[in-house]
């Protein structure tokens, strides 16, 4: 995948949230000898990744204090079977297992898919002893909708939270052990013959989620993970997450998930999944369809599961109307695990919980069709092209709402990631507010752009609003003056700009390439993030595509902050 070229920032498009979760913190590889484990106070989880075996995905395993998802402590890559085994040192304590990226072929299909951007499988693993090995963790759609189940609860992901959680996901789906039972591979000619019931049950559970995904339409299969953990973090599998409906991107769009998706929709998919040339296992499972095609959606055998916190917010580039929003936590100034994920409404609208996390958070955005504003043409962000933001610490159960994702928002993270000690809280405010002052917005998290291709919009618009609006139209406009093939890619070379706090054209004292699609590639220039803006603002103003009714008096004062800026920010 090509990126952005960086020097000195460490910058968050997905290679580097890959790279970052590859990092080990006494962690390594899949190639630790069996001799090795358990030895010399080392302690050792293996196990199997699984959505059909998941090849050359990324484990990652974080600390559990008092509930909360902590800091990271080992990490590993699947072999082609999806088998990892990673070193976590003397660590004591539950364990937060996440696997994101690799490939794996779906049952429906028998085609090769990629684990889709932003979609991650979890488990979560009741407490270890130091230095002991545990063997034959399994990491599943099953385990990720027990984790998520697990950090709704009132207390978060306790151990007697995750025993109980762990259980009433197996009651769901008759699976007595969803941690350690490997579940049969139904693409495997006879493999039926000699698996337990268990282990048949959860074979075809995961089968009729590939086979749903596909009657959905979805992009990828792995996509139906996330919805179904999402689903399941409330205690009730009904298409909702607390009352919140979750959302999924298919090939024709955002789409909600049906409510019957955990129940009688898993079911049908299941029997046509058995009765399909691609069950090769020789058995189906027609007791489990039964009891899924009359199943009520509350979680079999499950302890209450508090009401969390919910973050809602919207995303705008223009309109912004598909793609995924991931929320991170943030340990000691660096990006750590991905807390919840969301699709994006036909308005950019997005809602996910947060469970009963508490601290920093960043939010990432990919994947999104936008309203280009200079062209006022649908665009597609490039695969490596994100927008970020950056949050201070939220309060565990606290809802927050009205956050914006912008390409603002976006530098604004990038100079965080920059400054000394990284995304601190004190630098996620300072980084927010220096943005705000640089383009005159006095709240870039909760500020709502004016459109200026709606028609009349800056009539009743705060000037805040418009020099917002007006702001990322500048550079959708600037973007096309370069013929950038999309527009959002000017966002990530404004990021890399912005990081260390001069809008020069530079990051530190290197010159920074621009992508151009299948084009050679430029040198930003110099005055991009200022006279560059301000005459990219009087084109787009004096165009077709402005439709705000505001003239370049009305944003004059704005314009010659731009024009004088020597680019500090």
């Amino acid at each position: 995948m090509s990126h952005l070229q960086f020097s000195s920032i460490k910058m968050l498009i997905p290679a580097l949230v890959t790279g970052i979760l590859l990092t080990a913190c006494g962690g390594g590889g899949g190639s630790l000898a069996l001799s090795d484990v358990g030895s010399g106070g080392t302690g050792f989880i293996s196990g199997n990744v699984t959505a059909g075996p998941v090849g050359s995905a990324n484990v990652t395993a974080y600390a559990v204090t008092a509930g909360q998802m902590g800091a990271r402590i080992g990490s590993a890559t699947t072999d082609v079977n999806g088998n990892f085994t990673m070193n976590v040192g003397a660590y004591a304590g539950s364990v937060m297992l996440q696997a994101n990226g690799g490939s794996y072929t779906d049952e429906a299909t028998g085609t090769v898919m990629p684990m889709a951007t932003g979609d991650v499988m979890t488990a979560i693993v009741p407490a270890i002893a130091a230095g002991s090995s545990n063997a034959g963790v399994q990491i599943t759609p099953l385990t990720a909708m027990a984790q998520a189940m697990a950090h709704h609860m009132s207390g978060g992901m306790t151990d007697a939270n995750i025993a109980a959680a762990n259980l009433a996901i197996g009651n769901q789906f008759s699976v007595s052990d969803v941690l350690h039972i490997q579940p049969m591979n139904p693409l495997v000619s006879g493999s039926g013959s000699g698996a337990s019931l268990d282990a048949q049950n959860y074979g075809m559970t995961l089968a009729a989620m590939s086979k749903y995904a596909q009657t959905l339409d979805l992009s990828s299969s792995s996509s139906i993970v996330t919805a179904m953990m999402n689903d399941a973090s409330d205690g009730v599998l009904d298409g909702m997450a607390s009352g919140a409906s979750v959302q999924m991107v298919g090939m024709g769009g955002s789409m909600m998930l049906p409510v019957t998706a955990g129940t009688n929709g898993m079911a049908t998919a299941m029997n046509a999944f058995m009765y399909s040339a691609q069950n090769k296992s020789g058995v189906v499972t027609t007791d489990l369809m039964s009891k899924l095609s009359v199943a009520t959606g509350q979680i079999q055998n499950s302890v209450p599961v508090t009401t969390t916190a919910m973050l809602r917010g919207t995303a705008f580039n223009g309109l912004v109307n598909r793609g995924t929003v991931s929320a991170y936590a943030v340990n000691g100034g660096m990006l750590g695990a991905q807390i919840a994920s969301a699709v994006v409404d036909g308005q950019g609208n997005f809602t996910m919980p947060l469970g009963s996390y508490s601290g920093p958070v960043m939010l990432q955005m990919h994947g999104a069709t936008y309203m280009d504003e200079a062209t006022k043409t649908l665009m597609t962000m490039a695969p490596s092209d994100v927008m970020t933001a950056v949050l201070p610490s939220v309060t565990g159960a606290a809802n927050v709402t009205g956050v914006m994702v912008t390409p603002v928002t976006s530098m604004a993270q990038s100079r965080a990631m920059g400054m000394s000690g990284g995304m601190t809280d004190a630098n996620m405010a300072a980084a927010n507010a220096a943005m705000g002052n640089y383009f005159s917005i006095s709240d870039i998290l909760h500020t709502q752009p004016m459109d200026p291709v709606a028609s009349g919009s800056g009539a009743n618009a705060s000037q805040d609003a418009r020099n917002y609006g007006l702001t990322v139209a500048a550079m959708s406009e600037y973007a096309q003056s370069l013929t950038m093939p999309v527009s959002s890619t000017l966002v990530m070379s404004m990021m890399q700009d912005a990081a260390d706090g001069v809008m020069n054209g530079k990051n530190g004292m290197t010159q920074i390439s621009m992508t151009m699609g299948t084009m050679m590639g430029t040198m930003m220039a110099a005055t991009v993030g200022t006279t560059g803006l301000a005459d990219a603002m009087t084109s787009f103003m004096n165009s077709s595509a402005n439709l705000s009714g505001l003239t370049l008096t009305d944003m004059q004062a704005f314009m010659q902050k731009l024009n004088s800026s020597g680019g500090q920010i």
